[in-house]
């Protein structure tokens, strides 16, 4: 009996020992810091076609999406990668923020056998000359009119970025209570809803009833609303369909498990404030599915055809790790 018991211990420690260094991936590189850009670099990125599935690459489809294509990125900068939020926008332009605070821009063309041209790298904000980037650790990014509205962990706040790069903080800070949101649980998943309020949930830290608690948010106010993600999973990005309906991404780590990672659909209807949210279930993925760290989303919606989803994955800067571009098609019935 103590055999087993101090076994039992030795169990426990050991999982414990790998969930934390998962989640302190982030500390542990923002103290082994890059020199900051020094302004715009153009870059190259190479991508290298990936499968659905690794075991068996005629597999084009999970759940309610079809694989249109997938990528394995790399860049010759030494801050490419981190990826956490995605936005594709109008002319093919994609838009990335990585949790360096890095933007990353460039023409996406899924066709073309060199998906990402013309990409170019820049510091969060002109002169930025800040190596560790506790304070500028981007976990979303949400298209705000001709800007985007960014989110961040560690220094939890939202900002406002103009189309010309102008950095602002975002009234939203007065109305969000980020009170027991911890350091590395931000944030991440934030979109607008079809009204223009802001949906806005953090990463971790569900109550009793297994809910996270976020928000509908305004610029003159805020609103409790909760969502009771699928169990051991987190919730990574957010985007809205025209129709309302907002599609959030989630995922699961474990040392007993591995990564996995679902997409579920929240119906605009239910999206009201106090409402308990939970979803309906699109996709799943894990090995042999080719997956990472996936935190940024967006929809491509395409007049008379299937809305496109597109999701990154975050590498942690890790190279164990992966930077995957996947685009899937939404078929729904």
């Amino acid at each position: 009996m103590i055999k087993r018991h101090a076994s039992n211990i030795i169990y426990v420690l050991v999982a414990a020992f790998f969930l934390s260094a998962f989640s302190i991936t982030k500390t542990v590189f923002h103290q082994n810091a890059l020199p900051a850009l020094q302004g715009e670099v153009p870059i190259t990125i190479r991508a290298v076609p990936v499968p659905l599935s690794e075991a068996d690459p005629e597999i084009r489809r999970t759940g309610a999406m079809r694989f249109i294509a997938g990528w394995a990125l790399t860049g010759d900068q030494a801050r490419f990668g981190g990826f956490s939020g995605l936005v594709l926008g109008p002319e093919n332009k994609l838009t990335a923020i990585s949790d360096r605070g890095d933007w990353l821009t460039a023409s996406f063309d899924m066709d073309a056998s060199t998906p990402l041209t013309d990409a170019h790298m820049r510091p969060f904000t002109v002169g930025e000359t800040v190596t560790d980037k506790l304070s500028l650790d981007s976990e979303s990014l949400t298209r705000f009119g001709d800007g985007f509205l960014v989110s961040f962990e560690f220094n939890h706040r939202f900002m406002d970025v103009a189309a010309d790069g102008t950095v602002t903080p975002s009234r939203l800070d007065d109305h969000i209570d980020f009170t027991g949101v911890a350091n590395n649980s931000g944030f991440e998943t934030v979109t607008f809803t079809r009204d223009g309020a802001v949906l806005a949930f953090p990463e971790r830290g569900v109550d009793v009833l297994g809910r996270l608690n976020g928000w509908l948010a305004r610029e003159d106010s805020a609103e409790k609303i909760y969502l009771k993600p699928p169990k051991n999973f987190s919730p990574t990005d957010a985007a809205t369909l025209k129709n309302g309906d907002v599609l959030i991404l989630m995922r699961h780590y474990s040392p007993l498990d591995g990564l996995a990672s679902k997409l579920v659909r929240l119906r605009a209807a239910d999206i009201v404030p106090g409402a308990t949210l939970e979803g309906e279930e699109l996709m799943h993925l894990e090995p042999p599915f080719t997956l990472d760290n996936f935190e940024g989303l967006d929809v491509i919606e395409r007049p008379g055809e299937s809305p496109l989803v597109v999701m990154i994955s975050d590498d942690n800067f890790r190279a164990a790790q992966r930077t995957l571009l996947m685009v899937f098609a939404l078929e729904l019935p």
